[in-house]
């Protein structure tokens, strides 16, 4: 699991192998809710093909259904237990990429 592409404090878009996950944390004031969604083959080709801009539109499309109490998506794509822990790992691998020496 690698982080590819980031939206701090907003999404983060992960890749293990062909598999794409997308990681989005939405703020509504009174509760954060964290995200971490496998994406589908439709949405993975949208990326191949139109790159971060695609992300940027399905993380709207989250915060979106969020907003309207729509969690259905969110509960269809959910990753799994393991592919959490491999997002979390991946995304510690990173910070820790970014401190100075």
């Amino acid at each position: 699991m690698k982080l590819i592409e980031i939206e701090p404090h907003f999404w983060e878009l992960y890749q293990d192998q062909q598999q794409l996950y997308l990681s989005v944390s939405v703020d509504n004031s009174a509760v954060t809710y964290n995200w971490d969604l496998h994406l589908t083959a439709q949405q993975i080709e949208a990326y191949q093909r139109q790159g971060r801009d695609s992300i940027v539109e399905l993380a709207k499309q989250v915060v979106a259904a969020v907003f309207r109490g729509d969690f259905s998506f969110m509960q269809q794509h959910e990753a799994t237990t393991t592919e959490k822990a491999a997002i979390f790992a991946a995304f510690k691998q990173w910070r820790e990429a970014q401190k100075p020496d």
